[in-house]
């Protein structure tokens, strides 16, 4: 019998810490708006691409079956 079946796989553990993930994600980029102008930008930009590509990754891992 192959202990893989038990083992889940990559993109399902993502998708249970995408929530703790994105929380700290959030108190990061709020904590960087803080910081004045330039980190307001950084902050602003940042943020929905880390949404955008913490989504994509588990997509292909999914699509890849890893």
């Amino acid at each position: 019998m192959s202990l893989s079946i038990f083992t889940p796989r990559i993109w399902k553990i993502m998708i249970v810490a995408a929530y703790p993930f994105l929380l700290a994600a959030t108190r990061y980029f709020e904590a960087l708006e803080r910081t004045g102008t330039m980190g307001a930008y950084f902050a602003d930009t940042l943020m929905p691409v880390t949404i955008i590509c913490y989504v994509g990754v588990i997509f292909v891992l999914r699509k890849r079956a890893i």
